[in-house]
């Protein structure tokens, strides 16, 4: 072969790989790109938290860890027994939602949680006593304040009394925090809240991840 017909097919050789190397750059930079937004009100997308290790105790007086969530959609609730409104409210919400799901048999994988954000009054019985009358599988969580402090932390949740006497309130956040299977948050359903939507908004929210996970 003569030297500048050598001389061209090299070039049309490294033409070629070369166009074939942008080309796997493209599509692997198409392929790890997450899809925009769907548009779901309160869905954290698309870079979700995972929550970091934590240990509290569960309303039974039993340890309650980062892996209890794992393999359920939990919505977590930061509140106090003794609220006289914005929880009772909120847990009422979550009782009718969650009677939503359990009627349309889709309640197996998930779970509703009530936090204290009050531990030094709540103890793991007086929050059994008060989670029991709102729905019989609702899980309620103490612990020491740093015990609570390692969960609110992650979430952003705040809380503070309000006076110091005995009978003192509790001011908190009245979010819903929704936790997904692999233990990230993915959702937040804000104040004021409706069983229909947080509803239609979870369902929303379950289909998105779900597909995003096959």
């Amino acid at each position: 072969m003569k030297k500048p017909q050598f001389l061209t097919a090299v070039l049309v050789i490294a033409c070629i790989i070369g166009g074939a190397m942008v080309g796997l750059m493209v599509f692997r930079h198409q392929e790890i790109k997450p899809p925009a937004h769907p548009g779901i009100e309160g869905l954290l997308w698309p870079s979700p938290r995972s929550l970091m290790p934590f240990t509290v105790t569960d309303h039974h007086g039993r340890p309650f860890a980062l892996e209890q969530l794992s393999g359920k959609w939990s919505l977590l609730f930061f509140g106090f027994t003794h609220c006289p409104d914005i929880c009772p409210i909120t847990l009422s919400v979550l009782r009718d939602f969650y009677g939503k799901l359990a009627g349309a048999n889709a309640a197996g994988d998930v779970q509703i949680i009530f936090v204290t954000v009050d531990p030094a009054r709540d103890t793991p019985e007086q929050v059994a006593n008060y989670v029991r009358y709102f729905h019989e599988q609702f899980i309620g969580l103490t612990g020491t304040e740093e015990q609570i402090a390692t969960l609110t932390g992650q979430l952003g949740v705040l809380s503070y009394k309000v006076d110091n006497n005995e009978n003192y309130a509790v001011d908190h956040s009245a979010s819903v925090f929704l936790i997904s299977p692999a233990g990230a948050w993915v959702g937040i359903f804000s104040p004021p809240q409706q069983a229909e939507d947080i509803h239609a908004r979870f369902n929303a929210i379950r289909k998105f991840i779900d597909s995003q996970n096959k």
